[in-house]
């Protein structure tokens, strides 16, 4: 089947099918399968098969015999070599994030193609791919044509399938005409990626960027190919298509504005429709095959894409070749142009009739207008605010005070905390245990309310949040704004939870007994919360004890006492009473045992370190005088998590989901790749290759949105990390580490090393941008080395194996395992996270039993015989 559509694998078998198709009267572009670089290496072997390509084919095409209607247009000539490259192949950092780098990277590959195909005749055609390198490849396509103005030949592809399709070819027709000696080739295509662009839009619930029916794509496809006759010189236009509706309007439309014979070409896929090809051939049509070539593993990407359009239930070529649909019934045209769907904006939830539970879409940061107004809200961030004890309502900001300063540039305080004490303490928690019975007291739903206000609240404020985080949890970009989407579903799904909670639960009745089975809150919760996910964790903590009826007393992490400040604020704009949420900011040490030991709390939920909280439940177990319940505790305490790699793994997928899962946020997640377990034959080129790609990490600053590794969180922090770097020098292989870290903050490079399973290095858990890999002889080794930790929070596979998939997602010891993707980023509702062993104690966040930690269930039974008489639940057939 591949062979249909792939031509060869080698350059040589490549000029061998350009020479066949030529001398059946058929141009050709040759595409080299292969759409993803992951290093530096990956792109210059992508680059030297271009090359290779390029001076095979060169050197062959002087043979081919003239065919003038294939060698020029009423522009001039067209050369008979023509190559069609993925811009991305070229350049592993050609993001919209780290653009300038990803372009510098491609034009130093390009250089000797570009010099060679001006020299030796040759067109260079850049390929549209995905919708997030869209605008980098234009981008490139313009670079290259202010380097080279005077040719080669330049080529690009629209993708008419796209909404902003006609912009885009309107865009670059113009800049062609202002910029290129000879016109830019443009091939006008309907677009190859619908199922992964609608995917991934779906799942983010982002507008799709491609039109949702076939019929507006081909509408799309029709008025693009109007502009582009019109606009022919300025452009030498090319129409892809096996839809002999979009060809034929193509083709009439040229006629219709005059253009000359051989103006416009026809592009067809090798393999796909062949009888197309001929009938467009014999029409005197310039007919170019796109011709893949390349291995068949690398190329199944494509094939899967070819054999989805064959069989596609709205495919022009399945409903000619296969379903016999009547040829005037294809040829009808498409409907009046179509009209962009805008972005839908979310509802604020109606706690009397919420919708279903849908998460919350992160910003779209792939678009440049949308990256514009976050890195401006980021720069807007104001800074040197106070944070205060806030208790009842009443602040204070005088006594002993805690400055907080941005990570990644020290010399920045933006918030200086004031210091809570003991009595802040007591006081807090008789204020809470006197709010508890009015609080309790209300209504669910005017719970749930609350936690509805405080989402539209979360949206209404999210860059502002955004913007703190990243100053004062060193979070880059992207990771803030998701964390604040974290946020507002845990308001959301909790509301809804607690709704269902006030439901009670389904038990048996007998005749003559009515049972009821209800929750009721707790009493006092306290809260102490991480500074690694410092909004996120915090408002889901809180929330769930608000919501389900328990005042708080909140004691934020003190490397971030400014986010937590902005969360109680918000809180209380949303309805929570002043007397139902403390907040206390402070030394863990100081505010903590008081805390957790005060005999009227009755829950604490906790996200920390390991020792700290085996602490706070060795505290909590111990029932003080005047105590009369028994405390419950919910801690999350992180984790050492291991990624399985299986020899049959797709490493070009693997080694990019590795390094987020290891080195984003600087590895400061508790659900961070720490471990790394490979099957011993694919132990060398998973190594090399991760060395690669750890080499383009970006750090710096996490302002920019390039940055992937930004800075510690503290010095404390940076200083535990070095250590075991420097015990990795000493006592480890270190494969990769990076020492271009910048000034002013709390920076380590991230680093890779090979060490036994039995090295403090594999086993203590050290929360930075390490990463320690060890080789498996077989899956069983594997499992088992990866299965050796007092930990089992997260962890994850790569394998192409269904029953490899299968059994490691069954025997792998983790609260969250992951398949074939990287292993941070749990989403709340589709990936409820928490672990067991010693990572925590408790229900899941983000799940359906999380709330039940925060009430005791209870169950009213009532008699309802009375001296003979019961209430009927029944018609009654006895005597009357």
């Amino acid at each position: 089947m591949a062979r249909r559509f792939i031509a060869g694998q080698s350059a040589a078998e490549a000029t061998d099918a350009l020479a066949d198709l030529w001398r059946h009267g058929y141009a050709a572009s040759v595409d080299l399968l292969g759409e993803k670089t992951v290093t530096l290496a990956d792109a210059d072997r992508y680059a030297a098969r271009v090359m290779d390509l390029v001076t095979t084919a060169t050197a062959a095409a002087p043979a081919w015999p003239a065919n003038d209607r294939l060698e020029h247009d009423p522009w001039g000539p067209l050369p008979r070599v023509n190559v069609s490259i993925k811009a991305t192949a070229l350049a592993p950092m050609l993001t919209p994030y780290t653009l300038a780098a990803g372009i510098d990277e491609a034009m130093e590959r390009l250089g000797p193609i570009l010099d060679h195909a001006l020299r030796a005749g040759v067109t260079v055609n850049f390929d549209s791919e995905h919708d997030e390198v869209k605008d980098p490849t234009f981008a490139l396509v313009r670079e290259v044509g202010r380097a080279y103005p005077d040719g080669p030949q330049l080529g690009c592809v629209v993708q008419a399938y796209r909404t902003d399709a006609y912009d885009d070819l309107d865009a670059l027709i113009e800049w062609s005409a202002t910029t290129l000696r000879r016109p830019l080739q443009v091939r006008l295509v309907k677009g190859a990626y619908w199922d992964a662009e609608t995917i991934t839009a779906r799942a983010h619930r982002w507008t799709p960027p491609v039109w949702q029916a076939k019929p507006d794509s081909d509408a799309s496809y029709e008025r693009c190919a109007r502009l582009m006759v019109e606009r022919a010189g300025a452009i030498r236009p090319a129409f892809a298509s096996h839809n002999l509706r979009s060809l034929a309007y193509a083709l009439t439309a040229a006629d219709a504005v005059g253009l000359a014979p051989g103006a416009v070409e026809a592009q067809v896929l090798y393999g796909m429709a062949v009888p197309l090809h001929a009938a467009l051939r014999d029409l005197d049509v310039r007919t170019r095959v796109y011709v893949p070539i390349g291995e068949l593993v690398p190329g199944m990407a494509y094939l899967v894409r070819r054999l989805l359009e064959n069989t596609s239930n709205d495919s022009f070529v399945r409903l000619q070749y296969h379903d016999g649909a009547a040829l005037d019934a294809l040829l009808a045209p498409p409907p009046a142009r179509p009209t962009a769907p805008t972005p839908p904006q979310v509802p604020a939830t109606d706690a009397d009739a919420p919708a279903p539970f849908a998460n919350e879409p992160d910003t779209e940061l792939r678009r440049p207008a949308v990256r514009e107004r976050m890195v401006a809200a980021v720069r807007a961030t104001a800074t040197g605010f106070p944070v205060p004890v806030r208790i009842a309502g009443h602040e204070r900001t005088t006594g002993d005070q805690l400055p907080s300063t941005d990570p990644g540039r020290v010399s920045t305080e933006v918030c200086r905390a004031t210091l809570a004490t003991t009595d802040d303490v007591a006081h807090a928690v008789e204020t809470a245990h006197a709010a508890f019975p009015a609080w309790s007291a209300r209504p669910a739903r005017a719970r749930a309310a609350v936690l509805f206000r405080a989402a539209t609240l979360l949206r209404e404020r999210r860059d502002a949040f955004v913007g703190l985080m990243v100053l004062e949890a060193g979070k880059p970009i992207a990771e803030a704004d998701a964390e604040v989407s974290e946020a507002i579903d845990f308001c959301e799904y909790y509301g809804r939870g607690a709704l269902r909670l006030a439901e009670g639960a389904p038990v048996l009745d007998v005749p003559g007994e009515a049972n009821r089975y209800s929750y009721q809150a707790r009493g006092v919760g306290v809260v102490i919360s991480p500074w690694n996910f410092p909004l996120a964790i915090p408002i889901g903590m809180v929330t769930a004890e608000l919501v389900t009826g328990n005042p708080v007393v909140f004691k934020p992490a003190e490397q971030t006492p400014g986010l937590a400040w902005r969360m109680v604020q918000l809180l209380h704009a949303a309805g929570v009473p002043d007397d139902v949420l403390a907040f206390l900011p402070g030394i863990g040490e100081d505010v903590g045992p008081p805390l957790v030991e005060h005999p009227l709390v009755a829950s604490i939920a906790f996200t920390g370190s390991k020792s700290v909280g085996l602490e706070i439940i060795e505290r909590a177990a111990v029932v003080r005088p005047g105590q009369r319940h028994v405390k419950r505790v919910t801690a999350e305490m992180g984790g050492k998590n291991a990624i399985v790699v299986d020899a049959d793994a797709d490493l070009d997928e693997a080694v990019p989901a590795i390094v987020h899962s290891a080195f984003s946020y600087a590895g400061q997640k508790c659900s961070a790749a720490s471990r790394l377990v490979v099957v011993q034959p694919v132990f060398d080129e998973v190594i090399d290759r991760l060395a690669g790609a750890i080499d383009l990490v970006v750090l710096g600053h996490p302002a920019d949105l390039a940055t992937k590794v930004g800075p510690l969180i503290d010095e404390a922090a940076l200083q535990r990390v070095e250590r075991y770097q420097a015990l990795a020098h000493r006592e480890a292989t270190v494969v990769m580490h990076r020492k271009d870290m910048p000034t002013g903050g709390w920076y380590a490079g991230p680093m890779l090393c090979i060490a036994g399973a039995d090295h403090p290095l594999a086993r203590d858990e050290i929360f930075g941008p390490l990463l320690t890999a060890m080789p498996a002889a077989d899956l069983d080794e594997a499992l088992a080395l990866a299965n050796d930790t007092e930990y089992a929070l997260t962890g994850g596979v790569f394998s192409r194996s269904p029953a490899t998939i299968e059994r490691v997602g069954r025997e792998l010891r983790a609260g969250n395992v992951y398949v074939n993707r990287h292993i941070v980023g749990a989403i709340v509702g589709r990936q409820p996270f928490g672990g067991y062993g010693l990572s925590g104690v408790g229900s899941k966040a983000g799940g359906p039993d999380y709330l039940h930690q925060f009430v005791e269930p209870r169950v009213v039974t009532e008699n309802t015989m009375r001296q003979g008489f019961a209430p009927p639940t029944a018609p009654s057939h006895g005597p009357t």
